[in-house]
């Protein structure tokens, strides 16, 4: 069994999404179930929405419990552009697993996304010049890799390139400027260093171990449910905007109401109206779309009032209507619906796209799943299900 340890839900379903993609059978759990029979056991936390303590002792819990598993080996899951606590989180890692070291690997050349002379790009831009330095929990103020991960005063992290030596301890940051970077890299990890970065570094480490690539399913390879509610909860989503191929979607978008946004006294005779204007459009229609078009704001108990706000309407709105098919982007909006509805166990089946991933829900053989990363862009025939839907 490989294990992999992802700091949000949607970084665990983009590694689910490989995991199908090269073969693997498996599983993504909010918590450690030691019976579980997959190739591929994601254990999906929250930690990018704890303090850095929290983070810290949450994932040093997780991997003593994974200790008790038949691993053959361990992954850390971070954010390719740093977003998180990935420093403490490793450091948890190594204290509580037997690797003396780590090899940090976080760059996607794929997606133009690259570490060069300790300097992380995106498509050739600055990274704290993108868009991602907007993100409302973790604010980018600089392009260096060192500074980003945010070290302890007087333990020193070392950045290399592909034919450089790792550090003997302590955590390296692996440079990566195209996909044979990503090869080297994964040719030189054994049993005492532990893996971590994202999902290229991860495809490249199934491959260096004799895993094959297989195909993405093409969206209209399955049928979808009957009744699709779409949560657009991240704020890198660009929600209706990208959901209105046809005058009819538009009066199925149903944006957050600004009483609940702002916390206002009528908040939630708002948030009542919202919920059944959701519901009552199923009666006529077979989707809704639920957003925020509201401005960003930079403030971690705003954000996560937010996603509590979400996670109740969700959880209201399935409890009145039939949901087949919920689709949500935004890893902590996930996370927070899970845990408001209970859902403790997924099942992928399919990867629409890379990051995309459609799952079954245990016990739930009625109800699927589909996430993805706000900032990745959901499938042009995804997309179209909604205005077709009628």
């Amino acid at each position: 069994m490989i294990a992999v340890i992802a700091d949000d839900f949607t970084g665990a379903a983009e590694i689910a999404g490989l995991g199908l993609r090269y073969g693997l059978k498996v599983e993504i759990e909010s918590f450690v179930y030691t019976d579980s029979d997959a190739d591929l056991l994601i254990i999906a936390t929250d930690t990018r929405s704890l303090n850095e303590e929290e983070a810290y002792n949450e994932v040093l819990s997780i991997t003593k419990q994974l200790k008790k598993v038949n691993c053959n080996w361990i992954y850390k899951k971070t954010d390719s552009v740093f977003r998180g606590h990935i420093y403490k989180e490793l450091k948890a890692m190594l204290e509580g697993h037997d690797y003396t070291k780590s090899l940090l690997v976080p760059a996607n050349p794929s997606l133009g996304r690259k570490i060069k002379d300790s300097i992380y790009y995106i498509d050739n831009q600055y990274l704290h010049e993108t868009n991602f330095s907007e993100d409302p929990d973790f604010v980018l103020i600089t392009s260096d890799v060192v500074k980003l991960i945010r070290p302890e005063e007087g333990k020193p992290v070392s950045v290399v390139k592909p034919d450089q030596a790792i550090s003997n301890r302590g955590i390296t940051i692996g440079e990566a400027d195209t996909e044979n970077d990503l090869k080297k890299w994964a040719s030189k990890i054994n049993n005492e260093i532990l893996p971590a970065g994202g999902a290229g570094f991860f495809a490249a480490l199934l491959e260096a171990q004799g895993y094959v690539e297989n195909q993405l399913t093409a969206v209209n390879d399955y049928d979808f449910g009957e009744n699709l509610l779409f949560v657009c909860g991240s704020a890198f989503s660009k929600g209706k905007a990208v959901f209105v191929n046809g005058t009819d979607c538009e009066s199925k978008i149903f944006p957050l109401p600004d009483e609940v946004f702002y916390n206002m006294p009528s908040k939630q005779s708002s948030f009542e109206n919202w919920k059944a204007n959701i519901i009552n459009a199923f009666e006529k229609s077979d989707y809704a779309i639920v957003e925020i078009d509201q401005p960003v704001v930079r403030d971690k108990k705003f954000s996560k009032r937010l996603r509590v706000e979400m996670a109740r309407l969700v959880d209201d709105v399935m409890k009145k209507v039939k949901i087949n098919e919920l689709l949500i982007d935004g890893g902590a909006t996930v996370y927070s619906i899970a845990e408001k509805t209970g859902i403790n166990k997924f099942f992928p089946v399919q990867e629409l796209a890379p990051g995309v991933v459609r799952m079954k829900i245990e016990n739930r053989d009625d109800l699927f799943v589909t996430i993805k990363p706000g900032s990745y862009p959901w499938p042009d025939k995804l997309l179209d299900l909604p205005c077709k839907k009628n």
